[in-house]
């Protein structure tokens, strides 16, 4: 249990120069509104064939005073300290959060890495005021143990999370989840993985009004049981797969925002079901762009 016990338009004219470009510089994150709760306009899977996913509060949830019940836990990377609390432990460079509740995380931790080890029923919400986050040694956020995990981007920030990977084995992703994991809030989330997958959730991945980009040497977004995409301003560029869910229950869906996609193998993978509506879209692959055996429902692109 670790600190508990003391908590990834065909575009083949591009195939011999797109490996090279991916990953040398940076992209600016797109800048676009995105929906709200109220506004957002939700149409999930409910067919036999196909697996279920809902949205909840919790995945539109960006109020972090919102439950009164649940005190907000401060903590600034650029000043931690070797201590453990009750709520979070910090030791040889890698900040550990221990229990269930808001977290309001702000400034850099270089060299260093985020984990979440909760009790598998318990929820943590993290909040990001221009955090960046600097992994020479696996994930720069890595969800060990909980139900769920909410990372909100707060409005008028810049964050950056970063993961390098000393051993192969340890390949997943910069942000890695073992639950569900949502990422929201209007703020700008830039993700760098210089050998592996991007963000990668072993359960259900959802990006809700949210603006993210993803630079990634593998595959750029990865949900294995669905990956959910509203209203959000989504920007990825990597060698591997774009967006991918590699389930039974697998599903890619987008639904309103803008999605661009420069990727090396396919653009979206999923073997059940992939939809993108009202969404100004924008797709290039060295494979195919869109890889689905079973049901495709594609708007044309805006």
């Amino acid at each position: 249990m670790g600190m508990r016990e003391m908590k990834y338009k065909l575009f083949l004219s591009a195939a011999a120069g797109i490996c090279t470009f991916l990953l040398s510089g940076c992209a600016d994150i797109a800048v676009m509104p995105v929906g709200t709760p109220e506004t957002a306009e939700i149409t999930p899977v409910t067919s036999s064939r196909l697996s279920r996913y809902e949205m909840t509060g919790q995945d539109y949830d960006t109020d972090m005073n919102g439950n009164m019940d649940t005190p907000v836990v401060m903590i600034d990377l650029s000043n931690l300290q070797d201590n453990i609390q009750d709520s979070y432990a910090y030791d040889q460079e890698v900040l550990t959060i221990l229990a269930a509740g808001n977290y309001y995380i702000s400034g850099n931790l270089e060299e260093g890495r985020l984990c979440v080890d909760v009790f598998e029923d318990e929820t943590v919400h993290l909040f990001l005021d221009n955090v960046t986050i600097e992994s020479n040694d696996g994930a720069a956020v890595y969800v060990k143990n909980a139900a769920k995990v909410i990372i909100t981007v707060m409005d008028g920030t810049n964050n950056v999370l970063s993961g390098d990977f000393r051993e192969e084995g340890q390949r997943q992703a910069s942000v890695f989840s073992n639950c569900d994991l949502t990422i929201n809030g209007s703020g700008n989330l830039s993700v760098y993985s210089y050998q592996a997958d991007g963000v990668r959730s072993k359960d259900q991945l959802k990006i809700v009004a949210a603006n993210l980009y993803v630079k990634a040497k593998e595959d750029a977004i990865r949900g294995n049981d669905g990956v959910i995409i509203y209203d959000s301003a989504v920007e990825v560029e990597c060698e591997g797969t774009g967006i991918i869910s590699n389930s039974d229950k697998d599903l890619v869906v987008v639904q309103g925002g803008s999605l661009k996609v420069i990727a090396g193998q396919n653009a979206i993978a999923a073997d059940q079901y992939v939809s993108i509506r009202d969404c100004q879209w924008d797709l290039y692959a060295v494979l195919e762009l869109v890889r689905c055996e079973g049901i495709r429902e594609l708007d044309e692109g805006l």
